[in-house]
């Protein structure tokens, strides 16, 4: 395992080793050196580096707090892509402890969604906001952990935690897509074989936020949902018939709701048992089968 080093890829050309120095620095962070790689073959930088830093400590918070953040200097925009080095050429068959985080405010970055969650866990690999192609969030991100154990906790634990951004998290098991579906990102030429996934690259997950509306609008009384209370109301409206009882409307994809407060008729339902009890008996004496008692006594 490598320590101390963040992998950096989609670098342009004219990001030199100086540049990417310089552009950390601007940004706070403090580097000990950079190391561009280059096609063995052609000499060619590969599009990718490694970045150093004097403890793990700062290397973490580095990656957490520039990914996806605009570097200084470029034009056009080319924003922050980094991961942990030990990360890299990581096998698809290794296992995943990861959350799904949703109902993220704008406001949320990688470091906040980092910190919540490393100062209630000990495993946090890496957090991640989901940016659409502008640079904004999508509203949901991604928490990978090293412990099975604290994946598991923080569902329970996690889910409605309310002090990170203006809203209440979501939280639920981050699904894998099927392996031909997963997307990865080649930091070399044609000429390498190696192959990285960054913590940018969430794609190889399902993204859970279509379930989580529905299940939002089902559960409309227990949740405060802001905006997607309009699409309770729109999807699960209640008709008032000309006698002031309400109907519910059940949408084919979705759970009917069960109403308790149905008055149960218990003479009724005490018929029917009798009724299917005698059919029984009467199907014992239509047999011609004896009683087990009766085969005793003789």
């Amino acid at each position: 395992m490598v320590h101390c080093q963040l992998w950096m890829g989609s670098l342009e050309s004219y990001m030199t080793e100086t540049f990417i120095t310089n552009s950390f620095r601007k940004m706070g962070e403090n580097p000990l050196n950079v190391k561009v790689m280059r096609n063995k073959f052609t000499g060619e930088p590969a599009g990718y580096c490694f970045v150093h830093f004097a403890t793990d400590e700062e290397a973490i918070d580095a990656m957490h707090k520039l990914n996806g953040k605009p570097i200084p200097g470029t034009n056009p925009v080319v924003r922050f892509r980094l991961n942990n080095a030990s990360n890299t050429g990581r096998s698809l068959l290794d296992r995943e402890f990861s959350v799904w985080v949703g109902d993220l405010s704008p406001d949320v970055d990688d470091y906040n969604l980092y910190r919540v969650f490393s100062s209630k866990y000990n495993t946090i690999k890496t957090a991640k906001v989901i940016l659409d192609s502008s640079g904004f969030s999508k509203g949901y991100g991604f928490v990978r952990f090293g412990s099975e154990d604290e994946q598991k906790d923080s569902l329970t634990s996690m889910n409605g935690y309310v002090g990170l951004g203006t809203k209440a998290l979501k939280i639920c098991n981050a699904v894998p897509k099927p392996k031909g579906a997963v997307t990865t990102t080649t930091g070399t030429t044609s000429s390498t074989t190696t192959t990285y996934t960054t913590a940018g690259d969430y794609s190889q997950y399902y993204d859970p936020s279509a379930y989580w509306q529905s299940y939002a609008s089902w559960q409309a009384g227990y949740y405060d949902q802001g905006d997607t209370s309009q699409v309770s109301h729109e999807t699960y409206h209640h008709a008032i018939d000309t006698q002031g009882h309400h109907v519910d409307k059940k949408d084919e994809d979705e759970l009917e709701l069960i109403e308790h407060s149905l008055p149960l008729d218990v003479d009724k339902m005490n018929r029917e048992v009798m009724e299917q009890d005698n059919n029984f008996w009467g199907a014992i004496e239509s047999s011609r089968w004896l009683p087990c008692d009766v085969v005793d006594a003789i």
